[in-house]
């Protein structure tokens, strides 16, 4: 990142609208009452909670420090046919996912297990993930906005909130370690980022990783499926209020982890319009 960067709302767009899809979908789905089945291994005790966010860093840490390995030894082509295998993956079982839970509102012929639905849902995967890779301007964003609020979405309801607030609350700090002393910052300084596409986006002159979209988007869909409306109008405030934040402290660096203030004022602003609703509301 240029040392003449200058921090502008605008470059907030991207963020805003992952967070509105989320907040939308997560809606519909809290509306229909579909069932949802979490994702996580052990229960919402203590233990368990700390062996979900567990196992969800070391996965992100262990697929970081792959990347970086590959890159430092020239490999540089595999990871960016990983990356492009991954998405196509991703956006091929979000829609399978997404058609299970939306199958009551479609016709019968397009059933979620049916051959026809899940050709649809190859079509749609293959071209999201030629729209990220291969173009540019609008198509692009709509991609970018796509995918993140997607899959923030299905991690939003799919993990419980203790579960969801730790692992988050793990993956701010994480954030930190992998920019400053991590493979992030290890292949910030070998290679440049934008080259892969997918793991991170560039909008204006500022370059994103997709997680930080993914992870907004899940705080800001686990508020409104478990809290309702307003601690989700709340936590997306934090998490605008947040990275904007992380984006004035980018001005004069080169990089700054995008996690950390966006996701302790989501939770912090979540929390609290909760626990005002709770003591507002009537007996």
């Amino acid at each position: 990142m240029s040392n003449e960067f200058k921090a502008k709302p605008t470059l907030l767009l991207p963020e805003i609208l992952a967070i509105a899809l989320a907040g939308a979908l997560t809606y519909s789905l809290r509306a229909s009452n579909a069932p949802i089945e979490t994702i996580t291994i052990f229960p919402e005790t203590t233990g368990g909670i700390t062996l979900n966010a567990s196992i969800f860093v070391i996965l992100m840490a262990a697929t970081g420090t792959m990347m970086y390995l590959f890159i430092k030894f020239g490999l540089k082509r595999i990871v960016r046919y990983l990356i492009n295998l991954a998405v196509l993956a991703l956006v091929f079982f979000l829609f399978t996912w997404y058609g299970t839970l939306y199958a009551d509102y479609f016709p019968s012929f397009l059933a979620s297990d049916s051959w026809i639905w899940l050709i649809i849902s190859l079509l749609v995967s293959v071209t999201l993930g030629l729209a990220l890779h291969k173009s540019k301007g609008g198509v692009h964003f709509a991609a970018i906005i796509l995918i993140g609020g997607m899959t923030g979405t299905f991690l939003g309801v799919s993990i419980p909130t203790l579960t969801a607030a730790a692992l988050l609350l793990a993956l701010a700090a994480y954030d930190i370690f992998a920019v400053y002393k991590g493979p992030i910052g290890k292949m910030a300084q070998s290679t440049d980022l934008e080259e892969f596409t997918g793991a991170v986006f560039t909008y204006g002159d500022l370059t994103v990783g997709m997680g930080d979209m993914v992870f907004y988007s899940m705080l800001a869909s686990n508020s409104m499926m478990n809290f309702g409306p307003l601690p989700f109008v709340a936590a997306s405030i934090g998490l605008v209020v947040g990275a904007y934040l992380g984006f004035k402290m980018l001005e004069g660096r080169d990089m700054f982890p995008g996690l950390p203030f966006a996701i302790i004022l989501g939770l912090v602003f979540m929390y609290a319009t909760s626990q005002v609703l709770l003591f507002i509301k009537p007996a």
